[in-house]
């Protein structure tokens, strides 16, 4: 057991190197995966309002071509109603004519409306740009600083992990599952020493009987407030 114990000692001491590490890091690693979800998110939005922007302007072209066609007709109407030869032929054209000069009328309000609508969705369209731009830059500002950060602690990091696998590998793995658990439960500290008859985690004072459980090293015990496991130091063994 006492074995064990060591085992656990030297894990608390290696997996708080590396929280040390990965906290020097700040919260540039949260930043980059926040502005890479934003352009991405933003990317999307930009292309929905593109595809907007040109399916109006395209609604627009096709209304300009609309009445262009239809006042080329209405010329060749007007030519045409001269030579009628009955009343029916001149009725069907007149009807033609009044739809196609309500379409050129229709058309010609819907332009100017689309127009409007055009240049408030240009507005949009650019204003979306200029954020996206912004963050791509933000993106590759702190992806530097990480990248930096990184390669100052890269060959510490690999070396330590590689200790903690090599290490992790020697412990069993309900004990191992335990100390995981209450690493990840308890803001990382899963080990604690308790040599000053009180929980090191959250301090709380300990009864003699686990005091004196501590000092026999043949089981695990944890605390009874914060289920931390405690370690009683060998060179404390004469208090």
């Amino acid at each position: 057991m006492q074995k064990k114990l060591q085992l656990l000692t030297n894990l608390q001491a290696l997996d708080t190197k590396l929280s040390s590490i990965e906290k020097a890091k700040g919260n540039l690693p949260y930043l980059v995966n926040e502005f890479s979800k934003e352009i991405e998110e933003l990317t999307s939005e930009l292309e929905v309002l593109k595809n907007d922007f040109d399916e109006t302007k395209k609604d627009l072209n096709d209304s300009k071509t609309t009445i262009d066609e239809s006042n080329t007709l209405l010329g060749k109407y007007k030519d045409q109603r001269g030579m009628v030869t009955n009343n029916k032929e001149y009725e069907a054209l007149v009807n033609e004519m009044a739809y196609r000069e309500n379409l050129v009328e229709e058309l010609t309000l819907k332009i100017s409306e689309s127009n409007i609508l055009l240049e408030n969705k240009k507005e949009l369209v650019d204003e979306k740009k200029t954020i996206l731009e912004e963050k791509i830059a933000s993106l590759a500002e702190k992806q530097q600083q990480l990248d930096a950060k990184l390669s100052e602690t890269a060959d510490e990091e690999n070396k330590l992990a590689e200790k903690r696998n090599k290490l992790v590998a020697k412990i069993d793995k309900q004990l191992y599952n335990l100390y995981d658990r209450i690493y990840r439960s308890k803001n990382l500290i899963a080990v604690v020493p308790a040599d000053e008859g009180h929980c090191g985690g959250c301090f709380t004072i300990l009864p003699s009987q686990k005091l004196s459980e501590l000092k026999r090293r043949d089981s695990i015990v944890q605390c009874d407030t914060c289920s931390r496991i405690l370690i009683y130091s060998f060179e404390d063994e004469g208090k």
